[in-house]
């Protein structure tokens, strides 16, 4: 291994006291840590993270579909982000008490592959205020009360984002980055996917494949003449609905 391919796996192993809370080997050249906001490189690994996040906004994906033929082109059906955070959000996010950085690290080429941030329900709640819009669940699938003892569940934590490098894409990546955070926060994990206006089906597909099941839709109010706003909600696992029902 040379001296290039120690330095990102460096970053998150330099701290073994107090910030690194899990490492793992993955299939191939493959490494996964799971991180909190105290530790000690905690500035370079979040400016990794908003790189790697930089490349996959929204706005880079419908650019390029613009500037080609979009027949038969799968861009967005490929992990896409819609909001940008500032170095100072993600690092304040990770600040509070619940939150985590799971990230995977190419030791090969001494890459960020990819990150997941999860956090306290807080989150979740700011996301979808009903100052902003409403929460439609599927009765069919979890009643209002049981959606309340779900989230009322000491433990159960939203994912905020999951991110993959474009040269990573289609490689598991995702996968295990779930799996991970599975481990990690075995009571539940909520996320939101979304719907309108594209469909961020890479990421819905990836979170199907892991055993999170979709329980409603969230819309945003927006102005009549704009296009809807939606998201899918997910839970994991959604076996602790079924156990609610007997």
């Amino acid at each position: 291994m040379n001296n290039l391919s120690i330095g990102v796996s460096s970053l998150f192993e330099c701290d073994l006291e107090q910030g690194l809370i899990l490492k793992e080997k993955l299939h191939k050249n493959f490494f996964g840590y799971i991180i909190n906001g105290y530790h000690k490189e905690i500035d370079k690994i979040c400016e990794l993270v908003i790189q790697c996040q930089s490349s996959l906004l929204l706005e880079n994906f419908t650019n390029k579909l613009n500037d080609k033929d979009t027949t038969n082109n799968n861009e967005l059906d490929q992990g896409f982000i819609i909001h940008q955070w500032s170095l100072e959000k993600l690092k304040e996010v990770l600040s509070t008490p619940e939150s985590l950085l799971v990230c995977i690290v190419d030791i090969e080429n001494n890459k960020l592959a990819g990150y997941l941030l999860f956090a306290s329900l807080k989150y979740l709640y700011e996301d979808i205020s009903s100052q902003l819009g409403e929460l439609i669940l599927d009765n069919n699938v979890i009643t209002e009360q049981q959606w309340k003892q779900y989230i009322s569940t000491i433990g159960v934590h939203y994912i905020k984002q999951i991110g993959v490098d474009k040269d990573y894409h289609r490689q598991g990546i995702g996968t295990h980055l779930i799996i991970l955070s599975q481990k990690q926060s075995s009571q539940g994990l909520c996320a939101l996917v979304l719907l309108s206006p594209y469909y961020n089906s890479a990421s819905a597909n990836c979170l199907e494949k892991n055993q999170f099941h979709p329980i409603g839709i969230w819309k945003k109010n927006t102005p009549e003449e704009s296009v809807p706003f939606k998201a899918k909600l997910f839970i994991w696992p959604f076996t602790k609905i079924d156990h609610l029902n007997k």
